[in-house]
């Protein structure tokens, strides 16, 4: 992921920890960086600072996103800022310089806003100012002091960890402010008849909100209602305090443990959604990470947790959408990599490139793929009904007829009522005199030159 050259600089542990960051899965790197002859206020900063590097940017959808992204916590007091790795390799690329210049930078500028705003700092509100925009961004001053003198880098963890409910409320807080989430330990009441096995009757401790949610089954049933009452109670008040960042919060975490696109993908495919090639491409270079996956790519492009767990309708619109601006090519290249990602829907997909082809204009390649799937899938009813399409969006009425009546036998036999009711219709429209050429010339009316064709133009 990063080059050996930009790792320059780095202790060998980091470096090799850096070298190959676990990409398909949500992780972060606890790093410390220090400098010697601070001012007072820039040391008391340093002495908070707590530097992370990601795989994962637990808002990724919500595009444009920052290189990297800083915060204030108290109790314990923290200046946590978080870079993802593929930011920090982008950065050092774009400076010409290493990646251990440009931790220590993103360090520097940390402390040095910090120590500049030292009692909204310690006031416990510079989260809160920060996003009112009555404090700047921790990470938009300059270095200052700190850049003038070299920074030690070393490592806090030893090897990557996963990600957490604390690094996901940071990122929350650095974009939407901060969120009233009581994360204190629980000790539930105690009582003068403790009951065998129930471990709050023991007097056990728990941490919130995992720890106690899990445990509620192996509690008594007064314990267990308790908990049930506070776990309510503090994620309503939560939810009061910021509505915005606690949907956030609860969202991000509910995908925590879901498959997620690496190397920020899933932003820059948001960034896109107004460049169709573009788009294509990311989606194509995402799905070469899901060969024979679809559940987990479909979980992977969610946008958000109720999304999860389904191959999505838009990859395929896509495809029509690139041969509707005559990009005939593309198409054909994302649908051979979600086929790729969907082997069971493979016919699928190469009926919706015959389609893209023939909304484009590219009437030869069109025939050529509807033969070959033809072909290969005679006895398939989608394939059928797509090379019907395609063929008729071509004018050739003669052809497309034939694909639906050989579409019709096996609705029937699959008991596709739906399918065949629409078949019918689409029999009856093409069989109609002169219905087939106006439709062809309405198609054409709306292809546009491609983009190699545009540029030849200007």
């Amino acid at each position: 992921m990063i080059d050996q050259g930009l790792l320059s600089g780095l202790p060998n542990g980091v470096r090799a920890l850096l070298a190959s960051p676990p990409l398909s899965d949500p992780r972060l790197l606890e790093l410390a960086a220090g400098w010697e002859g601070l001012p007072p206020a820039q040391a008391r900063m340093t002495d908070a600072l707590r530097l992370f590097v990601v795989t994962w940017d637990p808002l990724e959808w919500l595009a444009p996103r920052p290189e990297a992204v800083a915060t204030v916590n108290m109790w314990p007091f923290e200046l946590v800022v978080y870079v993802p790795v593929w930011s920090l390799a982008g950065i050092a690329r774009r400076q010409d310089t290493t990646v251990a210049a440009v931790l220590a930078g993103l360090g520097a500028s940390a402390i040095t806003t910090a120590a500049a705003h030292e009692d909204a700092v310690m006031s416990g509100r510079y989260a809160e100012l920060a996003t009112q925009g009555k404090v700047p961004d921790l990470l938009s001053g300059e270095p200052g002091l700190a850049a003038r003198s070299e920074a030690a880098i070393a490592a806090v963890s030893p090897e990557w960890e996963d990600i957490g409910l604390g690094a996901i409320t940071d990122f929350v807080q650095q974009a939407f402010g901060p969120v009233d989430f009581d994360r204190s330990l629980v000790e539930l009441t105690a009582t003068g008849a403790p009951l065998p096995g129930c471990r709050a009757c023991a007097g056990r401790r728990f941490k919130f909100p995992a720890d106690l949610a899990d445990s509620q089954d192996r509690m008594c049933q007064a314990h267990r209602k308790e908990a049930d009452a506070l776990i309510r109670r503090r994620m309503a008040r939560a939810e009061a305090s910021n509505p915005a960042g606690w949907r956030m919060m609860t969202d991000a975490s509910a995908r925590l443990s879901l498959p997620h696109l690496p190397g920020g993908l899933a932003t820059r495919l948001k960034a896109a959604e107004n460049d169709l090639v573009v788009r294509a491409r990311l989606l194509a270079e995402a799905a070469a990470r899901f060969p024979g996956r679809p559940d987990d790519f479909g979980s992977a492009l969610a946008e958000d947790r109720d999304r999860a767990g389904r191959f999505p309708g838009w990859p395929a619109t896509l495809i029509r959408d690139l041969g509707r601006a005559a990009e005939g090519t593309e198409a054909v290249r994302l649908s051979e990599a979600l086929a790729r990602v969907a082997p069971a829907r493979r016919a699928f997909f190469g009926g919706q490139a015959a389609l893209a082809l023939a909304e484009a204009g590219l009437a030869g390649d069109a025939r050529m793929k509807v033969a070959e799937h033809v072909e290969r899938w005679p006895d398939d009813l989608q394939t059928r009904m797509l090379a019907g399409d395609a063929l008729a969006l071509l004018g050739d009425t003669e052809a497309a007829l034939a694909q639906y009546q050989a579409a019709v036998p096996l609705a029937q036999q699959a008991r596709n009522y739906r399918a065949t009711r629409e078949l019918s219709g689409k029999i009856f429209r093409l069989a109609r005199p002169g219905s087939a050429q106006p439709a062809a010339q309405r198609r054409q009316s709306r292809s546009r030159p491609s983009r190699a064709q545009r540029k030849g133009k200007r």
